[in-house]
């Protein structure tokens, strides 16, 4: 139908790296370079997100606000010298 399957060479280097990468896991070890990048990668990146998240978790209220309201779930107090008065 749409010519030839058998048409184009096989490249012996992609195939021996196809075959390497395929069975990486079999002979996978933990190296210092590669602890140092699984610590950062698995534990330090998702402790800083849970930690922005946590930090700002029922920090800003968007529901309802006008341009003066502020978007603090607690604003602190604002001092008016007009309100005095």
């Amino acid at each position: 139908m749409a010519g030839d399957h058998h048409s184009f060479k096989v490249d012996p280097a992609i195939e021996r790296w196809q075959a390497m990468h395929s069975s990486m896991h079999e002979r996978f070890r933990f190296t210092p370079s590669k602890t140092r990048v699984f610590l950062f990668w698995g534990i330090a990146i998702p402790a800083l997100t849970y930690g922005i998240a946590k930090f700002s978790d029922n920090r800003w209220d968007w529901r309802a606000k006008t341009r003066e309201d502020s978007l603090l779930t607690a604003p602190p107090k604002s001092v008016n010298p007009t309100d005095e008065e």
